[in-house]
Formats: C-alpha cells, structure tokens, sequence
C-alpha cells in the first residue's frame, strides 16, 4: 500500500462527531497537555489507560482504529530505530550481547518508553489534524499566540507557517511515492532485503523530490498572490469559534486524567 493511504498526519477528514465540533484551542490546548504528561508516565499501565482513553476518542470521532493506526507505518522505521538506538547503546546491566553490542536492561526500559512516547505524540497529534480543518486549526493557533502581539511577533504569520508545515507532511509523501512509482516503471528494485542497495536506490528520487516540493511551495504562494492574501491586513471569518460548555467539561476531562496518570 502506497504511504499515501497510509499517511494520517497533516490529513483532515469532514464529520460531524462530537470531536469535530470541539473549538479548535480545546484540542490544542488538551493535546499539549496530554503530550506534557506522556513524559512524566513511568509504568506500563500508564500508557495502557493512555490508550484506552485515545481509543473512546477516536471511537467519538467515527474514525476507524485501523485507519488511525495505520498512520504509524511510514513512520515505523523512525520508531524502530529509536528503539534500537536506546537498546543497545543506553550503558547498565547486561542481559544479551551481539559482538560489541549489548542489551541492557536498563536500555531495554528506556528504549520501551521512549518508543511509547513517540508513538502516542504522533497518535495524538494525528488525531488533532484528522479531526480539525486547516482553517480552524490556523484560527485556532493565532488565538493562543496573539500574546505574541506584544513582542512585535506577528501570530497569524506563525499559525499558517505551522498549519502549512502540517499540510505539506501529505504533500510530501504524495510526492515520494509517486517518484517510487516512476522509477519502479524504469526499472528501479525498491524491494532489497540489503539495507545499503535500498538507499541506493531512493538516493536518484531525492533531486527530483526537492525540485517538486519547491515547485509546489511556489505555486501554493502564487495561489495565495492571485487571492490578494495579505498576512498583515485584518482577516474576517466565515465562522467563528468560541467556547462552549462542552470544551470546559473537556479540558477539565483532560486535566483530570493527566494529573491522575502522573501522580499514580
């Protein structure tokens, strides 16, 4: 499968599920709180009710576990390499050895956790672009950093470069495995078992990978000239986004269950 259909960070799906109606800042604001938290969790059964409690939310979000999972795979390799970094050079008590390499026990805990950490930071901020639009997510991130404002920083600039970044990780992706496609048809072998003949062959893509990404900024900002879009005038909205009773008894939800996990 193509990592396109894989892919769910930086992607947004329309519904009309209870997290979809959530006022953007309520998501922003729960996921850093929950992403703060994730680094103070030390046992297993932390994470496990962690995941139970993403699993009621993306049920609330109609989306599919499998589909929400399945945007760890283009990312699976960061993963296990992070977990293979810790195992085997985090210094301690012996448990197996491969010539110089040892796993440690202590290497063997690090590395368990800080995979789970990074798997839950991409599952949850998966599920914040899944279930808010580009739109709503940029209002939303200019509210919480209007106090930029006093600075001189400008907050709408920040919130469409940080909206923008996310929209491109798709972009991305879209472009590699189209690339990956073109060269299968030319002859290129993606499918090595030897490591070094793998990245060989991605090696001719990354060129043309850059040029068409520059490409695509290029037009993304020629769209936004055509459009007279000017960061520094004031901006209407065809909806507003406010507080409601539901993102009060949300971020008190989120609250609670953090402060649960880490001091038990």
């Amino acid at each position: 499968m193509s990592f396109l259909n894989n892919l769910t960070l930086g992607r947004y799906i329309p519904s009309n599920s209870p997290i979809h109606r959530l006022d953007p800042r309520t998501k922003i604001i729960s996921i850093l709180i929950i992403s703060i938290s994730i680094f103070f969790l030390k046992h297993l059964w932390s994470y496990s009710l962690l995941a139970i409690f993403l699993l009621a939310i993306i049920l609330l979000a109609r989306l599919s576990i499998k589909f929400v999972l399945k945007g760890l795979m283009p990312l699976l390799w960061i993963i296990i390499f992070t977990f293979l970094l810790h195992l085997l050079f985090t210094p301690g008590s012996p448990i197996a050895s491969f010539g110089p390499l040892k796993i440690t026990k202590q290497g063997l805990s690090l590395g368990t956790f800080i995979t789970l950490r990074l798997i839950f930071l991409i599952l949850i901020a998966s599920l914040l672009t899944l279930t808010t639009s580009p739109q709503k997510l940029t209002r939303g991130l200019e509210f919480l950093l209007s106090p930029l404002k006093v600075v001189g920083i400008s907050s709408h600039k920040i919130a469409m470069m940080m909206t923008l970044s996310l929209r491109f990780v798709p972009l991305l992706f879209e472009e590699v495995d189209r690339l990956i496609k073109a060269q299968k048809s030319r002859g290129s072998d993606f499918s090595h078992k030897n490591p070094i003949k793998r990245i060989r062959a991605i090696i001719p893509i990354l060129v043309p990978l850059l040029i068409n990404l520059f490409r695509r900024a290029d037009e993304f900002a020629l769209a936004m000239e055509l459009r007279a879009y000017d960061p520094d005038r004031p901006r209407g909205d065809l909806e507003d986004i406010k507080f409601r009773i539901s993102d009060f008894i949300t971020i008190l939800i989120i609250i609670t269950l953090s402060s649960t996990l880490i001091i038990l």
